[in-house]
This record gives structure tokens, sequence and C-alpha cells, in this order.
């Protein structure tokens, strides 16, 4: 299995089972240097057994994988040591990456990259969620890893932990591939160029976001605004395209008529429905569509 050079992480073929389940099923993607893929699923899907697998932690069934670099992995639950102190557990984490080689400057410069440099001397179980979660992060980053695998980074936060740590996975992307599983899906269309949706152990669509969102949306939603319209227009228009709704409201003072149409079609559809507004009898004055956020392409993917 050869590795393109602008592949950090290419995975053919995996599985992974255990008595009486299965975990992963022949799945396959590959994430780009420099990107911030998001790995997305429902609960049970796979994401955190896949990460595993790729962090060493455990061991596939069958299929294989290459990983271009070094990885810092941040699990779901990170290892920390509640009773040491910030410092003093990063060093620790260095000395078992690296026994011979104890550099204190690496230590120094995660902390000040993650916003720790202030807590140093505190110890761990004293802080926030939001700052223990940093110091997780931290212990992926120590060992200077060109990889960075993030499990669930920011479960159990609240919103503003949430927006410290979108901010600070939005700094570490300029040095790292970032590999990281969420449900915050604002997050994904904040931080990701590329995406890969997994459910049931198999994949369901994996590349780069905007084409996805483009590629897979079925059900449009558009907004017109007509001179004239009415339910025979109405019952003309459904007819004839079969859409799922049509609901117009009249604007007495603009005397114009506002539509929202909801359709499961494809992209065609929308030069038809515009050709058949733009009539003289109902004089088309605005048309677009209203973009299918993630939110519901998720959920339309995974039912």
């Amino acid at each position: 299995m050869e590795l393109r050079s602008d592949i950090a992480i290419d995975i053919k073929n995996l599985s992974k089972s255990y008595p009486g389940r299965v975990a992963l099923s022949d799945i396959s993607f590959s994430v780009k240097k420099g990107s911030v893929h998001g790995f997305l699923g429902p609960n049970g899907a796979g994401k955190s057994t896949t990460m595993k697998i790729l962090s060493g932690l455990i061991r596939e069934s069958s299929g294989e994988f290459i990983v271009n670099g070094k990885i810092g992995f941040l699990p779901e639950h990170p290892p920390l040591y509640p009773n040491m102190s910030v410092q003093d557990y990063l060093q620790f984490v260095l000395a078992i990456y690296s026994p011979h080689q104890q550099n204190k400057q690496s230590v120094i410069d995660v902390m000040e990259k993650t916003g720790l440099s202030h807590v140093a001397d505190r110890l761990i179980g004293n802080l926030s969620k939001g700052y223990q979660q940093r110091v997780g992060i931290a212990q992926a980053l120590v060992h200077s890893p060109e990889i960075i695998i993030l499990d669930e980074p920011t479960v159990g936060l609240d919103p503003a932990a949430i927006a410290d740590i979108r901010t600070l996975i939005t700094k570490l992307k300029k040095d790292h591939t970032i590999l990281f599983s969420t449900h915050q899906l604002h997050d994904v269309e904040l931080l990701c160029s590329d995406i890969t949706l997994i459910n049931h152990g198999k994949i369901v669509v994996s590349g780069p976001l905007e084409t996805i969102l483009e590629n897979l949306k079925t059900r449009m939603t558009i907004h017109a605004r007509v001179v004239n319209f009415g339910e025979a227009e109405k019952k003309k228009m459904m007819s004839q395209f079969h859409l799922e709704s049509v609901d117009f409201t009249n604007d007495q003072e603009k005397k114009n008529v506002f539509l929202k149409i909801t359709a499961n079609a494809p992209d065609s559809l929308k030069k038809e429905l515009s050709h058949f507004l733009a009539a003289d009898s109902i004089g088309l004055l605005e048309f677009g569509e209203v973009r299918l956020d993630l939110e519901e392409l998720f959920k339309q993917m995974i039912h």
C-alpha cells in the first residue's frame, strides 16, 4: 500500500469485529495533509474504534492503513492525573515519548500554544472542565506530532469552553493535520474542509464538505417574490412539478406575493420553476434557494 505525498492518513478496507458485534465493516477514506477533517456519526457508529486503531491502541481485524507522520491523540476521556500539576503532567507525558530527551522547552511551548501557561503550577483536578480538555489537547501535542486526532474534543463543555476549544483548533490547523470527531455540527461547518460520515460501522460519504453539501442535498427550499399568485397557480405548479409544498403570503403594502416552495428533486428543477414563475401572468421578481444546513443533511443521511 503506497501513500501519496499529499495524504496524511489513508485507510483501506478496515474492519474491526468483537464477539457478537461488528464495529467497523470494510471502511475506506483518506485525510489530506494540512486539512481539518471532521469525522461524524451517531453514538456507536465506529468513530472511536477507528481513532483507536489509527493511534495504535487496538488492532484492526482486517484491512490496512498508513499514517504519514507522528500522531498525537486525545481520547474522549483523556488520561489525566488530577493530583499532578499541568506542567509536571506534560513533562511526564513527554518522558513517555522521549525518555532520553527531556526537553522542558517543548512543555513550555505547548502550554503557551494551548493557553495553559498561567495555570502551569495548578493541579489538574482543580481546573475547570474546559481547561482540563486543554490539558488533554496539550498532551497530544507535547511530542510535536504532524497529525492530531481528537475524539469529541468539545463533549460535555459549556458554550464558552466550546468556543475556546474551537479557537484553539483554528490555531492548531496552521501547523498540523487534524482529524476530529464531534456532535457539534456548527464546529464542522466553521472548521472543516473535509468530512467523513460513518453509520453502523460503514462509511456513508467522505470528501470535501462543500462538495458533499452540494451533491447530496435533494430536498430544496426556494423563496421567491412575484407580482401575482393564487390558489389556481399553486394547484398548477404542484401538479406540474410534483412539489412537496407551496406556501404563499400576500404583501398588501408592496402588492407582491412571497412564495416558499419545498421539493425533493434534482437541482435542474430550479431552472424549470423560475421559468414557470417568470410567465407574464405571475411576474417573477426574486428567486433563490435556501441552503440546506449540515444538521438537516446529517439527519437525512443517517436514517
